[in-house]
């Protein structure tokens, strides 16, 4: 089967397309991760997701040219979400970045027997007024002053300096954005004096090590007694590995860096601030602190400037944390005239769902299936997953991340693969697989010889063992559609909660945005086939990428986003499902797949 190489620049990022499954630039730039503006939905009316593709003389809408040989792709900044959002609903008009953290080059006075102000009085002196000095910084300031000539730059967070530099280091301004995922966790280094990113790094959460969901830790963390600092060293270890990554490829002194932001569930940010857990997990669920959190970074032992800050996103709740505060600041949800609902489908579900006037959220625990845990063949979305499924008449297709042989699947294939199989009626709405109503005589030779017995029960194979990176057959289990109808259930009855909640109906919905790594890479159709995904329209639906990475930059380039974060956390009205009457009966109902 022919497939077609995609590069996208100056990303300098490739993804290989199969011929047959005929999609548009806009849809590849979407795997890849990268998210492109559509005020549109895709249908080509806005323009602003202009590309320019070799081989083309004139820019064309990535939403409508569909690939047919291989590209390469430049995008520019003016088609990306990203950088659009950052400038717009970071810093809310302004065209300047306004950060927290700041520097200022100060030449002072040296001392004269004329002239006999202490050295923290001439600081203050030459400083604007208002600046207080780290008390700590006391220590060091003769020497400083003296080495340098009395010619330094003065490294203030808000009004207060917090370390003094010798000669003019302005040019020399960093930050870290964090999003701490329960599975993944992802790191930009930002120029806090042009606002640009400057580097990207990621990893697994180590803390899967003990547990693949926020439960397993909070249990881990109350059954041993250094549990709680053994998740804690771990988080604190891994933000520190991503640092080293970030200074060592940009050139970057990590003493340059001298704010980290951070966004995470409750649990993950309770971790990384060594607070207890254990409460979390039990009736009536109560966070320890759902307010921001400054501290200094070597508090943490994060490897930043000593006295840097660390801040903390605010909270809205135990089940639903600065994560979810940061992707609604990041899509300006308190902005908006119209119904609108965004959605990180994870371990954890969060959503928030409503307009300027009223936002709710609440907490589903989908678990890990869509991360690829609990399911037989199932697999995190890296190299050798099968990251897509179409089945035509004739055959059925696989597109594998980064080519090759399949050695299992993640969760946006999960998703395809059970919407293709209700569509030719092998899944029937109970979630029963090859149920006696099948017909095989109906389907292709290929795919009616895939329906076969494991553990003498139906699945359904995928790739055979023969043509498998494993020399295993990877197959879809009865058990494993089972985990997915809990994982689905679980979303689809927060959102009705939610929207019953509101008393809105489906069709009032605007927008349904898509955040998390996840999110961006299924299929909408798929994800609205199988019910994942409610019943609108498919131009509703607009993936947003790491919407909480997006947020957590926010809040280190602006310090009015910061304030309209935290205002937004306070106004968010949180419901918790458990305590709802509804619940179960929504939730029995929601086990099953929507008939068409």
């Amino acid at each position: 089967m022919s497939a077609y190489n995609i590069t996208f620049q100056p990303d300098n990022v490739s993804i290989t397309i199969p011929e047959a499954e005929h999609i548009t630039i806009m849809e590849a730039a979407q795997r890849s991760g990268i998210i492109l503006e559509s005020a549109c939905g895709g249908k080509g009316t806005c323009g602003k997701c202009l590309v320019a593709v070799s081989g083309v003389s004139q820019p064309v809408r990535a939403c409508q040219y569909y690939i047919d040989r291989d590209l390469v792709v430049t995008i520019p900044e003016s088609s990306r979400f990203f950088v659009q959002k950052i400038l717009q609903e970071g810093i809310k008009g302004t065209a300047q970045v306004e950060p927290m953290v700041g520097k200022r080059y100060l030449q002072i006075s040296p001392p004269t027997v004329d002239d006999l102000r202490s050295d923290a009085q001439r600081l203050s002196d030459a400083a604007p007024t208002g600046t207080v000095i780290d008390w700590r910084l006391l220590r060091q300031l003769p020497l400083v002053l003296r080495e340098s000539d009395f010619k330094v730059t003065a490294v203030y967070h808000d009004q207060r300096i917090f370390a003094l530099e010798g000669a003019d280091t302005t040019d020399k301004l960093f930050g870290v954005a964090v999003d701490i995922g329960t599975t993944t966790v992802v790191a930009s280094l930002v120029n806090l004096a042009t606002g640009e990113t400057t580097a990207v790094s990621s990893d697994t959460n180590p803390q899967t090590a003990f547990g693949d969901d926020v439960i397993s830790r909070i249990e881990y963390s109350r059954a041993n007694p250094k549990g709680l600092q053994k998740l804690h060293r771990c988080i604190v270890d891994c933000l520190n590995g991503l640092i080293k990554e970030l200074c060592t490829t940009s050139g970057v002194d990590y003493q340059n860096i001298y704010e980290l932001t951070a966004a995470g569930n409750t649990t993950m940010q309770h971790l990384l601030l060594r607070l207890p857990v254990e409460q979390i997990a039990q009736a009536p669920y109560v966070a320890a602190v759902s307010t921001a959190v400054n501290l200094t970074a070597d508090t943490l032992g994060i490897n930043i400037h000593p006295r840097g800050n660390i801040y903390v996103m605010p909270g809205i709740a135990a089940h639903v944390g600065g994560d979810t505060a940061a992707v609604a600041l990041a899509t300006a949800m308190r902005h908006s005239d119209g119904f609108n609902i965004v959605l990180d489908i994870g371990t954890n579900g969060e959503m928030v769902l409503g307009s300027k006037d009223r936002l709710f959220a609440c907490s589903t625990a989908a678990g890990p299936a869509f991360e690829g845990a609990r399911i037989r063949h199932g697999m995190r979305g890296c190299e050798g997953a099968i990251e897509h499924v179409r089945i035509t008449a004739d055959e059925i297709i696989t597109s594998v991340i980064g080519g090759g042989p399949a050695a299992g699947i993640c969760g946006s294939g999960l998703v395809d693969i059970i919407a293709e199989l209700l569509n030719i009626g092998l899944i029937d709405p109970s979630g029963r697989l090859g149920g006696p109503d099948v017909r095989l005589s109906d389907l292709s030779p290929d795919t009616s010889a895939r329906l076969i017995q494991v553990d003498n029960a139906p699945a359904f194979m995928l790739v055979p063992a023969s043509q498998s990176r494993r020399s295993q057959a990877i197959v879809l289990t009865q058990g494993d559609i089972r985990q997915v109808q809990l994982a689905t259930a679980a979303i689809r009855s927060g959102f009705e909660i939610l929207r019953q909640k509101l008393g809105i109906k489906l069709e009032d919905i605007n927008r349904l945005y898509l955040a998390g790594a996840f999110g961006n890479y299924i299929h909408p159709a798929s994800a609205r086939r199988m019910g994942l995904l409610p019943n609108l329209p498919l131009e509703k639906i607009q993936f947003v990428g790491n919407a909480a990475s997006t947020g957590a930059k926010e809040v280190l380039l602006s310090r009015l986003a910061r304030r309209h974060g935290e205002e937004l956390a306070r106004e968010i009205e949180y419901v918790e499902l458990a305590g709802r009457s509804e619940f179960q009966e929504i939730f029995s109902d929601s086990l099953f797949f929507p008939r068409e």
